[in-house]
């Protein structure tokens, strides 16, 4: 399985960002986020959606991307993938008795393991997570 995704409009390759890596990034934006009592994760995640990034996506030299055309995903993609889809699937989770929760983890999981190294939710917003490093 090959590690890299090639645009031909633009003949660039791209590294998907590994497993480890993303999972690194949560761990990261989490800690942040509970350190800052959010609010300062939020600012600065705010700043940065436009060029692709969470606060730990740009430590770690992590970028989402337009899987359909491999730029940097907008600040309204982001904040769709950041907020709105987790958003929707709290009410999800908390409308069901947790069991959605439990289908959604394992569905981003599932779908991390397939071709393109995309979770489900990076399918659902047509994003990928790529590493820069």
């Amino acid at each position: 399985m090959s590690n890299e995704l090639t645009h031909s409009s633009s003949e660039m390759n791209i590294r998907y960002a590994t497993f480890q890596h993303r999972l690194g990034g949560i761990a990261l934006d989490s800690a942040l986020c509970l350190v800052t009592f959010g609010i300062g994760w939020f600012i600065w995640a705010l700043v940065i959606w436009g060029e692709g990034q969470t606060p730990a996506k740009q430590i770690l030299k992590m970028r989402t991307i337009n899987f359909t055309n491999g730029r940097p995903a907008s600040w309204g993609h982001m904040a769709i993938r950041e907020f709105l889809i987790p958003l929707t699937v709290g009410i999800a989770n908390s409308l069901t008795f947790y069991l959605a929760g439990v289908a959604w983890l394992v569905l981003e999981i599932v779908f991390y393991f397939t071709k393109n190294q995309r979770s489900f939710r990076d399918y659902w917003a047509k994003t990928a997570v790529i590493n820069e490093a």
